[in-house]
């Protein structure tokens, strides 16, 4: 149970983050009245059908692009947690919050058999070695041949530029997916799986590369079984000498193992229909800490509903390792996340409980993080659990966007109950 000093000391805290967050969101105009123009609200006994009010409120297709690198990871947080709000607020409204760019390749290329997801932001530097190995593929057992989505997340320099130009060169279809907002890893992840035409699909960051051969084996070994997805061993190189380091990704499907740890990467072929059962990449994970756990919490998923997954043993794709990777950050909320997945997976943790470590981190050193003996675990953990979420509502509720959130909602009960009165 949280002493009543910590919490009073979280709650002010807390109010200290909500003022900062007021006073960022207050600077991005894109995130004021461009959701809904004032003039609707009285107006709004004019309007005779929804369709019309949707068509009235159309935002303009232009990505919102906050320059963030002075705040705090806490700020850059929350302000992650008020734009996927936006973008979730847009698709309400009857605008998918991205613009579309394809070439001939890719609008002639109808029934693809693999999508390949490449999320995108500020990588200008690694972008076109990744399209190349791409473009490289064999597509000899491949029928369909496949499909390239570049999902830009808001780049602040040249990455979307760049793909656009090769596109126009290219005779790999490609369709750059640029979103107006800056959501993040998860989100730009699901925003490939909806647009992807394919039923299975290949996860990979911009930064890496794969070898000609990858997806037609990976292809080939997931079409001839019911697995859930299948992936190949991964060889990581340092950015800067080009040498070769470990491998990852380089053992078998083992359930007990992934609970106790992370040991596959992103870089996978996966069944798309099963993804989309399981909702895709979670975009909640910010709330607890940072990106990079995103590919861990799938393979959890996955293993909590009792699907399987297969290793095909050989080196079939390049990570980079340089200083702009994501897990530098990460690492630092490892914890919290481990914390939280002790309760979003606790069926996994109950099944294993008599493993020394749970989520990459030894079982002792999460209970004393907590301060719970294992009988205390599951009912404190929720209480501090439901603690954080309340003070996530109470920064959320105090933002403009949640008010303007409100307000659209309003609008629309007074839109249905005019329809109610034309009808009577």
């Amino acid at each position: 149970m949280i002493k009543v000093k910590e919490q009073s000391e979280l709650t002010l805290n807390q109010t200290k983050l909500n003022s900062r967050h007021l006073e960022l969101l207050a600077n991005q105009t894109e995130l004021n009245t461009k959701y809904i123009q004032p003039q609707l609200i009285s107006n709004y006994h004019q309007a005779k059908y929804e369709k019309k009010f949707y068509k009235s409120t159309q935002l303009e297709p232009k990505p919102v692009k906050i320059q963030d690198s002075n705040l705090t990871i806490d700020e850059k947080r929350l302000l992650y947690i008020s734009r996927l709000k936006a973008a979730k607020l847009c698709e309400n409204m009857g605008n998918y919050p991205w613009n579309l760019k394809s070439n001939s390749a890719y609008d002639r290329c109808e029934k693809p058999s693999i999508s390949v997801i490449i999320t995108l932001y500020n990588y200008s530097e690694y972008i076109y070695e990744c399209l190349e190995s791409i473009a490289k593929t064999d597509l000899a057992n491949i029928p369909g041949g496949i499909e390239v989505l570049v999902i830009d997340d808001c780049s602040t320099d040249n990455s979307a530029n760049l793909v656009a130009e090769y596109l126009q060169q290219s005779q790999l279809p490609i369709c750059l997916v640029s979103k107006w907002f800056n959501t993040g890893l998860a989100d730009a992840r699901n925003v490939g799986l909806r647009l992807s035409r394919s039923p299975y699909i290949f996860i990979l960051d911009a930064d890496n590369w794969i070898y000609p051969n990858c997806l037609s084996i990976l292809y080939e070994t997931i079409k001839s079984s019911r697995h859930a997805a299948v992936y190949g061993e991964i060889q990581r190189f340092d950015h800067q000498t080009r040498q070769e380091m470990n491998r990852i990704s380089c053992y078998d499907w083992d359930v007990h193992k992934l609970v106790k740890q992370p040991y596959i990467d992103a870089m996978a072929l996966f069944d798309k229909n099963i993804l989309l059962k399981l909702g895709g990449y979670s975009t909640e994970l910010i709330e607890y800490g940072w990106f990079g756990w995103d590919d861990y919490d799938l393979w959890l998923k996955i293993a909590q509903s009792d699907y399987s997954c297969k290793l095909v043993p050989t080196v079939l794709s390049y990570y980079r390792v340089h200083s702009e990777s994501m897990i530098h950050t990460t690492n630092k909320y490892a914890l919290n996340l481990a914390k939280y997945f002790c309760h979003k997976f606790r069926n996994l943790a109950n099944k294993y409980s008599s493993s020394d470590m749970w989520f990459g981190f030894p079982k002792s050193e999460i209970y004393l993080e907590l301060n719970l003996s294992p009988q205390q675990n599951q009912t404190n953990f929720i209480l501090q659990e439901l603690q954080y979420a309340y003070a996530q509502i109470a920064a959320m509720e105090s933002s403009k966007f949640w008010k303007l959130r409100n307000q659209w909602f309003k609008v629309k009960r007074m839109l249905s109950l005019a329809k109610d009165i034309e009808i009577h």
